[in-house]
């Protein structure tokens, strides 16, 4: 099984581009992860995670994610192999990103972070309205002595 999580902050804003032919959407970012103990001197090692997603949720990260958000990525560890031109043989480890979520709104980024824009405006996620609202005194309580626990 092949499945990784992760959560970090953006350390540029990503890069949209187009595979020809189909034109699916491809986003590429670095994440910044710091790693979850100390170093014998006090300070926290960051580790930069290259991130691939394709398709909607690309489209979705080109138009309201920003170098310094704290976002949420579930996918796949790729490990790419190639020869440079020189002939000698390179590999590349990146994640290939299925899904991703912001974790915050453009005007709670972490201090001394850059969102990349100009406006702070909180970001405009969508938001669940229910449709029809209950009134709790429309609930009745379950009087059951037979309870299973």
């Amino acid at each position: 099984m092949n499945n990784v999580v992760l959560v970090g902050r953006l350390t540029k804003d990503p890069e949209l581009r187009y595979i020809p032919g189909s034109g699916t959407p491809v986003a590429t970012f670095t994440l910044a992860i710091d790693r979850d103990y100390k170093n014998k001197d006090g300070s926290t090692t960051t580790d930069f995670i290259p991130v691939e997603i394709m398709g909607k949720p690309a489209e979705f990260c080109a138009n309201y994610i920003t170098k310094g958000r704290l976002v949420g990525v579930q996918g796949s560890i790729r490990v790419d192999r190639y020869e440079t031109p020189n002939g000698e043989k390179r590999t590349f480890t990146k994640v290939a990103g299925r899904n991703i979520q912001a974790l915050e709104s453009r005007g709670s980024a972490a201090p001394g972070s850059v969102s990349g824009t100009t406006n702070n405006d909180a970001y405009d996620a969508p938001s669940f309205e229910p449709s029809g609202v209950v009134s709790p005194s429309e609930f009745s309580a379950v009087d059951d002595d037979d309870v299973p626990f």
